[in-house]
């Protein structure tokens, strides 16, 4: 190797060290969010018995999750995250919504869902508990969200539903942008910090 190009080289590792040092991203910075699908319309309806469709998660950043309120494994576990979910963004004075679609509208009705509202504590200003025919429920969890719902029948007519246990985050455009596994509070520190991530003006 002559002696100039072993200069040439090494001056051109130097500029390429010092370029990865200037533009090296800021610490703490993220890639942007990727959007894995976009929602279609539905036909539901709240706690109230209020109609809720798509258009009712548009204009706003919301996290949503799949429960039925006989469930005595997963969801109260599910239910009490998205308390806890719902209190710290309250603290950081975010505007995104809750929504806890019932993965059994045969026994979740509006007015079970409305008490079972009330012992966990929601505010429903903000988070929303949502039924409707077993179809339109199938259409929105399996073919809007991508998470899996099946009905297994047990004796004596008894049935039990299995169903993802993600927490799933959708933009103000009702665009998917995140599955959360959410375990441990620092699950629901990285939801929140991706909840204001989609909340900051672009």
């Amino acid at each position: 190797m002559t002696w100039r190009l072993r200069v040439t080289l090494v001056v051109g590792a130097l500029g390429l060290g010092l370029a990865l040092v200037f533009f090296r991203p800021p610490p703490g910075s993220r890639p942007p969010l990727a959007v894995l699908g976009q929602l279609p319309p539905f036909h539901l309806v709240d706690e109230r018995g209020a109609p809720f469709g798509v258009d009712s998660m548009t204009g706003h950043v919301t996290v949503v999750d799949f429960i039925f309120t006989r469930c005595a494994s997963s969801c109260p576990r599910l239910t009490a995250h998205m308390g806890e979910l719902q209190e710290l963004l309250v603290r950081k004075k975010s505007a995104a919504r809750l929504v806890s679609f019932s993965v059994d509208p045969d026994n979740d009705t509006p007015a079970v869902l409305s008490d079972y509202a009330a012992q966990a504590h929601a505010d429903l200003s903000r988070w929303s508990f949502v039924t409707g025919p077993v179809q339109e429920i199938e259409h929105a969890a399996v073919g809007g969200f991508k998470v899996s719902v099946d009905k297994i029948v047990r004796d004596a007519g008894d049935y039990d539903v299995i169903h993802g246990e993600w927490f799933v985050l959708v933009d103000p455009s009702a665009r998917l942008r995140g599955y959360y596994s959410v375990q441990e509070a620092s699950d629901l520190g990285a939801l929140a910090r991706d909840v204001q991530a989609l909340e900051e003006p672009r």
